[in-house]
């Protein structure tokens, strides 16, 4: 059975690989019979193969040959699942069909009935290679109408890790060592509390998030009303490796709720304390935005004229500043990471963002000058850019809008908030921050905002109809150069897909002077 196996099934299991050395049958073979390979499989422990291993699982059951069902054998590219017969004090495979010519053996797995790893075989260049005496990959020769015996030893997988075996992942099944369940509800305006839909992906780190880093993956749908509540609660999976300290052993999280992407590396000792405390992790519990280890990042982008005679241009590249949202681990502080992307207009603007409540409830900080709160009609306004010239160096008018033109970094400010006296504090997750433009310009001053304290502002775009003033976008979102309108770039309803998969030369991105985003 060829190609069973694919990247995306990854869920982490203990496998160590084997040694082989090959040798003839000695019975003679009919003419008539098919050519191919047979196995003989003889597994050992890690720690008889080599004396000195101590973290070997002291578990006869774990290591015992008669539990293995079947083989998982990859011979030069195609992967076979073959079933185990018991021979003498080894065991068999049945026969691998094969056409004469030379293969290339790179994996042999054991599986017991349930799936669950139980021997393999190191590659040469592992730690445990030089435990075997012929590691993988290794060559067997295949002749016409011979069948072909080589006698593979394993060893037994316990509880090490894949790389000790030169694996970075096992790459068939899971051995579910640690868990963390996660259930998410979420606050709407004028709806309350519901359930969350969850999908995730768990990355060795930061750095490696492509398909071949993918460790595990899993969703729940969020239906509440189902009987089923693996649909509301999530169990993610991650590697450890009981030799190494928990708080030197964290993976990346990709957690999708309601389709929001939040991020964050998750140490493996955080998993025990949630674990022993608590259980599972209850994100956004109460409304608290309680999202301690994960941060979510959006874009908000500016169309600045306040106009309802359809003369905006509509390129929503006035002011684009990115938001990141977390809440900090130690001190519970909820902190905001504004990162200004870029200006295109030429009025005066002044970005600011609220928080539900007077300053009182607060605590508000920041190392960046001109971050200031005031009361504004019962709620707190936070100045974090008293000119939005002030967030780029040059303090031009147009950054990272034309081209030519000005391309530089935004001034990044950190606002930090701590919300624990704030009891009606309430952290909307579809729609994380109330923000506002404030403009000047055209002999008036007005302010444009978006969010759940304000109704959104919207202007008559050149066909008659109302568009808001305010986009919330990804955090990768590509901008338009200046002057050029939205919707002839990107895709209805919501605008944030490129209609040409991005490649447009008229996005910020792919013009000549343009470093992206």
């Amino acid at each position: 059975m060829k190609n069973l196996l694919k990247p995306f099934s990854l869920l982490f299991a203990c496998i160590a690989m084997l040694f082989m050395y090959s040798c003839q049958d000695e019975e003679s073979t009919s003419q008539e019979e098919q050519g191919g390979v047979e196995f003989l499989l003889a597994g050992d422990r890690v720690s008889n193969a080599k004396s000195g291993i101590a973290n070997a699982k002291n578990d006869a059951e774990s290591c015992d040959m008669a539990l293995a069902s079947y083989a998982v054998i990859e011979i030069s590219g195609d992967t076979y699942e073959i079933d185990l017969k018991a021979w003498g004090d080894s065991y068999k495979t049945d026969l691998i069909e094969l056409g004469p010519g030379t293969y290339q053996v790179t994996n042999v797995q054991l599986f017991d009935a349930d799936g669950h790893p139980l021997y393999a075989t190191p590659m040469a260049n592992s730690e445990f290679g030089p435990f075997v005496s012929q590691a993988l990959p290794f060559d067997v020769t295949v002749e016409n109408y011979r069948k072909i015996e080589y006698d593979v030893e394993v060893l037994c997988v316990e509880e090490f890790t894949p790389p000790q075996f030169g694996f970075v992942f096992w790459d068939v099944t899971i051995k579910e060592v640690k868990n963390l369940c996660v259930f998410t509800n979420f606050c709407e305006p004028d709806a309350g509390h519901a359930v969350a839909s969850l999908e995730a992906f768990i990355y060795p780190n930061e750095e490696s998030t492509s398909e071949e880093d993918l460790i595990w993956t899993g969703s729940a749908d969020g239906d509440y009303d189902s009987e089923n509540p693996d649909n509301e609660l999530l169990c993610l999976k991650f590697p450890y490796d009981p030799s190494i300290p928990t708080e030197d052993q964290s993976f990346y999280v990709e957690l999708l709720v309601n389709g929001v992407l939040f991020t964050g590396t998750m140490p493996l000792d955080r998993v025990d304390m949630i674990n022993a405390e608590d259980g599972y992790l209850h994100l956004n519990e109460n409304c608290q935005g309680d999202f301690d280890i994960f941060s979510t990042s959006s874009n908000i982008a500016w169309e600045d004229l306040n106009d309802d005679a359809g003369r905006n241009d509509g390129d929503h590249n006035d002011f684009i500043v990115n938001v990141t949202t977390f809440t900090d681990i130690t001190s519970g502080d909820l902190t905001f990471v504004f990162e200004p992307l870029a200006r295109g207009g030429g009025f005066d603007h002044a970005f600011r963002f609220w928080l539900p409540g007077n300053s009182s409830n607060y605590t508000i900080s920041s190392a960046s000058s001109g971050v200031s709160a005031s009361d504004v009609a019962g709620n707190t306004e936070v100045t974090v850019y008293p000119s939005t010239n002030s967030a780029f160096p040059s303090g031009n008018d147009y950054v990272n809008t034309k081209c030519p033109g000005i391309s530089e970094a935004g001034n990044i400010v950190t606002v930090t908030v701590d919300v624990s006296n704030a009891s009606n504090f309430v952290y909307f997750l579809l729609n994380p921050f109330d923000a506002n433009l404030d403009v000047t310009g055209g002999g008036n001053t007005y302010d444009l905002t978006i969010g759940n304290l304000f109704t959104t502002s919207t202007y008559t775009d050149r066909d008659g109809n109302q568009f808001p003033n305010a986009l919330i976008t990804p955090g990768d979102y590509k901008w338009l150069l200046d002057g050029f309108d939205i919707r002839d770039h990107y895709i209805a309803p919501d605008y944030l897909v490129p209609n040409n998969n991005g490649t447009d030369p008229e996005l910020w991105v792919n013009s000549s002077c343009g470093s992206g985003s």
